[in-house]
């Protein structure tokens, strides 16, 4: 009786540990990445300068002179001196193929710019009868089209559980399956390396906010009565 007791409390206390893990490794992984960015910042200043500095004084001047520069870019003077500079870096051998990669990138994730995927669909791939998730990224491929004779559209295909490794397919628009996920969920359906499952990821943000079949956005400025109260119209 003892040693079942013993075992069922084990048990219990595996589970917790377990579980409490899995909540707070996402946390603590956050917090360290925000640090290593903070401490990053905060020392790249001064090692450039040569100078020492306050803690978080070198990443308040770097937030100073980004602000600045973003005024600069709005305006005639400022976008003169800009392409002037990148004419400069464009010149310089090694160099420009570094920074206009960076630029390159920076442009393709920048907020002004349109969602680097547009959706989540599935591609019959490696084999047949077998589908991965893909992103559609661009539909700007006439001239690969004209080539094979059929309108191709450019996938990303990620690696799981790391979603920002992978590689890049061109697939006829018509070989395509659409998911009808949006790409947060086909995101997270990859990270968890098919755990989640597709139906949950699909379902997991409505059930999050309460909205069940049926529900209609109207709903939420409904007031809720216990069991067996009546609605009384004056209320």
């Amino acid at each position: 009786m003892a040693f079942r007791f013993v075992n069922k409390l084990l048990k219990q206390l595996r589970g917790n540990v377990i579980t409490g893990a899995l909540l707070i490794i996402p946390l603590f992984v956050t917090i360290i990445i925000i640090i290593q960015l903070f401490q990053l910042i905060d020392s790249a200043l001064p090692g450039i300068l040569g100078v020492k500095m306050a803690p978080g004084l070198g990443v308040l001047i770097t937030l100073v002179i980004a602000y600045f520069a973003g005024l600069a870019a709005k305006n005639y003077f400022g976008k003169k001196l800009i392409a002037v500079g990148n004419n400069i870096v464009g010149s310089i051998p090694f160099l420009n193929k570094i920074y206009l990669t960076l630029q390159q990138i920076v442009d393709m994730v920048s907020l002004n710019k349109k969602q680097v995927f547009e959706r989540a669909v599935l591609v019959e791939y490696p084999k047949a009868n077998s589908y991965t998730i893909g992103f559609v990224t661009s539909h700007a491929n006439t001239l690969f089209s004209l080539k094979v004779g059929q309108k191709l559209i450019a996938i990303f295909i990620p690696t799981t559980p790391n979603p920002t490794s992978g590689f890049l397919l061109y697939v006829p628009e018509t070989e395509v399956v659409e998911t009808g996920l949006t790409v947060e969920a086909a995101v997270k359906l990859v990270v968890s390396g098919g755990l989640l499952g597709a139906d949950h990821a699909a379902t997991a943000k409505l059930d999050s906010l309460g909205m069940k079949k049926g529900w209609k956005w109207t709903d939420l400025f409904s007031r809720k009565y216990p069991k067996g109260k009546v609605h009384d119209p004056r209320d």
